[in-house]
Order: structure tokens, then sequence, then C-alpha cells
């Protein structure tokens, strides 16, 4: 399988803050940063042409789902280079998904939540996010980057809608 990027969506202790690491592969460390939106103007362009759930037909063998989780996710999300579908690469026992009960290995990733925020104000040094709007990102033919910035841009209180397809093949 050839890696584009790989999502990591457990929490480290090591790292105070979420960022994106540039490695062989893509890395995202999520932890609850208050009103942090990350490559929020990749995300815009993902949301603003899949704002909708997609009307197309499922696949004969395969079934759709949906689940709302908190940060840590506690998944792991590969994308293919040649076909640039993501899927579920590895889930943590303890981990928000396993919790569900629904996430397995090799799920395909059709569209997650983001966090947009349409105005921001400074007081003194401080800048505030305000206008907080979730928008649906579909992931389907979207950079690694853009998705990884849409579940990462959700704050630690906020949760983190993923939708998903399995197919039995």
């Amino acid at each position: 399988m050839h890696l584009q990027g790989t999502l990591n969506l457990q929490r480290r202790s090591q790292l105070s803050t979420g960022r994106l690491l540039a490695t062989r592969q893509w890395r995202v460390h999520t932890q609850p940063r208050h009103g942090a939106v990350r490559s929020s103007q990749q995300m815009q362009t993902a949301a603003a042409s899949s704002s909708e759930p997609d009307n197309e037909v499922i696949p004969p063998g395969c079934s759709r789902y949906s689940i709302s989780i908190k940060k840590p996710l506690g998944l792991v999300l590969e994308q293919n280079k040649s076909s640039g579908i993501i899927t579920v690469a590895e889930i943590s026992p303890e981990g928000s998904a396993a919790r569900t009960g629904l996430v397995a290995v090799g799920d395909q990733l059709l569209a997650t939540s983001g966090v947009t925020y349409s105005m921001e104000e400074e007081y003194g040094e401080v800048k505030v996010k305000k206008g907080q709007t979730v928008v649906r990102v579909n992931a389907i033919g979207q950079p690694f980057k853009a998705i990884s910035a849409a579940i990462g841009s959700h704050p630690g209180h906020m949760e983190v809608t993923l939708e998903f397809q399995r197919c039995s093949q």
C-alpha cells in the first residue's frame, strides 16, 4: 500500500498543542486548542465543494454509518496514494472510536465535520474567533492535509462527526 499520509488521532502526552508535523508521513497529534483552526483555507475549499451529503447510490455489498465522538479519536487514518481513498488503518482499544463498537480497520472515510469561523476580533494582544459554524467536509478526492485540518479544527469540547463506508469485499 502506498501512503500519502497518516493521521494519528491519539493523544500524545509530550505535545502541549496540536500541530502538523512534516515528516515522511503526515501526523496530526490532536489535543484540545480552544478556538484553533489549522489550514482553514484548505478546509473551507473542501467544505465549499461538498457541504451537502452525497446523493450517490451506495455500492452493492457496502453499508454506510456515521459516528460523533470527542477527541482524542483513537484511530489512525491512511490515504492510498494511487486511489486517494482514506481508510482506517488502526484503532486504539481504549479510544473513542473503539467505544462506539462500529468502526473497523479498512472502513473508508467519506466525510468529516469541520469548524470554521466567520470573524476574528482582537482584545489587546489576544485574538478571539467568533461566528463558529460546523460544516461537512467530503473526504473523497480531497488532500489528506485538508481532512486533517477539518478534524483538527474542532475545539476539545466538541464532537467530531465521521462518515464511513464499509464494503464486504
